[in-house]
Parts: C-alpha cells; structure tokens; sequence
C-alpha cells in the first residue's frame, strides 16, 4: 500500500521509429538527450524503438531473441523491437530511398508488437518521436500523448528527391492534424511552433519548444584526446582544424559536395594556411582522404573529434527546423564559423557569437578566422558564448522548462 505522502514515479514512454542509444545522429542527440533529462528529473523513461539498426540484426544477435534492452542510466532504458517483420520493412525502405510511411500506417492500425502494447499499458504519459510515430488506437488512447517535433517533415519531403517528394503533401496532412492528434507538441524552433499553432483548432495547446540542445556532460573526454586524435590525422597544433558533423540527410550530402568543391578550387590557399576540413559521420559511407579534405565515416561517438577541432562548421543553406550540430559545437566550446541560415533556431549573433558567410564567400570566412586572434583566445571567446547561450543550448535546462509548461509532467 502506497502511503498518502510518497510521491509515485511517473513512466513516461518514448516511442521512436528507430534505435535512439548510442546516439549517431542529430535526430538520436535530440531525443536522447530529451529522454536522459526527463530520467534524471526523476520521471521513469523507456525508449520503445520500432526498429533497430543493421548491426542488431546479425544472426549472431537476434538468434533466440526478438527484442534488445539497454539500461542506458539510472531511470532510463531503451528497448528495441529486433521483430523481423518491421527489420525487413525498414531495410526496404532504407534500400528504396523511402521515407517512414509503413511506420505511419502499421501505428495507425494498432498493428504493433505485443511488448510495446504492454508497454503502452504500463505508461502514465507516452511521447511520439516525429510524426511517423502516431497515437495508437487502443485503451491507451485517453491517456497524455505528446509529440516531439524535430523539424516540418513536410518541408523536408518537399526538398527531397523526386521519389519521396510525393509523400509531401501525404505529411503535411498529418502535421496538420497534429494538433488535433496529440495532447500537446515540444517544437524545436519557432517555425515549427507558428505552423503547429496556426492548425491548433482550439488554440489549447501551449506547444513548449524544446530546442535542439544537447548535454554538455557527453562531450567531456579524458586529457590527451585532442593529441591523440590528431596525432591519428596527422595533423600538429600548426594546422587548423574544421569539424562538419553530419548525418546522410540531404541537405548535409549538398553542403558536403560544396566542400569538395570548395577544398578542389582553393587547394592551394588551403595548403597553404594549412586548413583543413573533417568530416564527421555517416555523411559518407566510409573514410576517406582528398588533399584538405578528411572524412570518417560513421563513429561510435563524436566528442574526441571536436576536442580535435579548432571551429566548428556548418555549411548547410536549406533544411528545416534547427541543425543539432551548433549546439555541439557550443557545448564542446568551438569557435562557430556558419551560414545564416545553418544557425537558424538559435540565438546566435553574426560578428558576436560566429563568423558568418555565404557559400561563396567561405574563403574570406576562413580568413577572417586564421588571421584574427590566436587558437586559445578564439577558444576563451567559445566559452563566453557558451555561457551566454547556456539556458538555450543545455537540453537538461530546455527539458526542464518546457515541462514545467504541462501539467501532467508535474512530479507531484
């Protein structure tokens, strides 16, 4: 029996089209960090994930087993659906260049594992990850289910390839609907937030953005990791580094193709000042090297090539909601050297808190920051942003203040 003055923990349920821990990506930083502050606020958090990555589904792994359940902190764990059925759709769709559509509509039809309806049971507040995860139908239908928005996924079709532009107006549909669908929705900027609002029939909904911060306690590592990581590049403290930290999305692949170009037309200014530029992530399928040009591929974690770093760049120039890639590069203190555009949903200053260009003036940007002020003084200026920017870009604080905004997050 529950004594009248103990707090009862609340679960609150995740409920993601894919596997979120460890985190690759902007999208996994997002939710990740999302669901890490709401465990360490006290809630019970676990993850749900659809699907899982193609590494999970090695016969060595998912032999004798359907499901994958990770004790990822204290509060927070992360079970991932290794279900062949949905391993298979997903890998078609990965293959076909598709988006999530086959998510959508098994969600919609209740057509979901049995773990995740017991799961749902078990809930006190369920929370879709994008819009490809909707309500499902069923007695958990009453209960608070809220939305994370990453970004205007309709936007974004409409910005994609043929093939999957004609899935635009299909989402734009369904983000329509959303307020009409979902107890209330954590936006990440303040586009997603008018578009939300404008189809909010009601106008009940307080929509609390949660921007796309991050966690600054990831991207701590252990002393002589800068060495050591560019010790592997083979790069000294003489050379400049530029980190660009990007995923296969679309908008990353064209900014990274105007890099190549970039690095091919001015490789001789490059070499020179001695700059170069890494790419981190699975932009690319596997590492390579191309004068001033250094690519990883995918990597287990991001943080040492940061420490590596001497700025972080973004050269994205379309896209939709915010790039989670400037929040990392606030909270591991690199100097930011941006379009306008890629530092949207933020409060960033040009000629304050970054240098800013455009695509055809990135030279006299790369100038500006190696003729400027030394390495230590561009990162003591990197500090003074972080803490300027602080409230905006620690997902713990953001968390924190946009559910202090719903009633059913209160602990007690």
């Amino acid at each position: 029996m529950i004594r009248s003055d103990e707090k009862k923990t609340k679960k609150v349920l995740v409920l993601s089209g894919f596997r979120i821990f460890p985190n690759n990506t902007g999208g996994h930083v997002h939710t990740g960090g999302i669901a890490r502050s709401l465990a360490r606020l006290g809630f019970q958090v676990q993850v749900y994930s659809l699907a899982g990555r193609n590494a999970d589904y090695q016969i060595s792994n998912v032999i004798g087993r359907a499901v994958h359940v990770d004790q990822i902190e204290t509060n927070l764990i992360e079970e991932t659906n290794l279900g062949l059925a949905f391993g298979l759709m997903q890998a078609a769709g990965r293959r076909l260049d598709l988006p999530r559509f086959w998510q959508y509509a098994l969600l919609r039809r209740a057509w979901v594992p049995r773990r995740l309806k017991h799961a749902l049971d078990a809930a006190d507040i369920i929370v879709s990850d994008m819009p490809w995860c909707p309500p499902v139908p069923g007695p958990w239908s009453a209960k608070p289910w809220y939305l994370i928005s990453h970004n205007l996924e309709h936007r974004l079709l409409e910005q994609a390839n043929p093939r999957n532009r004609r899935f635009a107006a299909w989402m734009l549909d369904i983000e329509r609907s959303a307020p009409q669908q979902f107890r209330d929705i954590f936006p990440c900027a303040e586009e997603d937030r008018d578009f939300f609002r404008s189809h909010d029939r009601h106008g009940q909904l307080r929509l609390p953005i949660i921007r796309c911060g991050v966690d600054p306690l990831a991207y701590h590592v252990p002393q002589g990791t800068r060495e050591s990581v560019r010790a592997q590049l083979g790069l000294t403290e003489t050379d400049c580094l530029l980190v660009f930290s990007a995923s296969r999305h679309a908008p990353n692949v064209e900014a990274l193709d105007a890099l190549r170009e970039f690095c091919r037309v001015e490789a001789a200014f490059l070499a020179r000042a001695r700059i170069y530029v890494l790419v981190v992530g699975s932009i690319v399928a596997t590492p390579f090297r191309d004068g001033s040009l250094i690519a990883t591929g995918r990597v287990p974690e991001v943080a040492p090539y940061f420490a590596a770093g001497d700025a972080g760049l973004n050269p994205v120039v379309r896209g939709s909601g915010a790039n989670v890639k400037l929040f990392e590069y606030l909270a591991t203190r690199l100097p930011i050297i941006s379009t306008k555009f890629g530092v949207r949903g933020t409060a960033l200053l040009p000629g304050i808190d970054f240098i800013d260009y455009e695509p055809p003036a990135l030279k006299s940007a790369l100038e500006r920051f190696i003729d400027g002020i030394g390495k230590e003084e561009w990162r003591a200026r990197a500090e003074e942003v972080w803490r300027r920017h602080r409230s905006t870009c620690d997902i713990g604080d953001l968390v924190r203040s946009a559910i202090a905004q719903v009633s059913e997050f209160a602990l007690h």
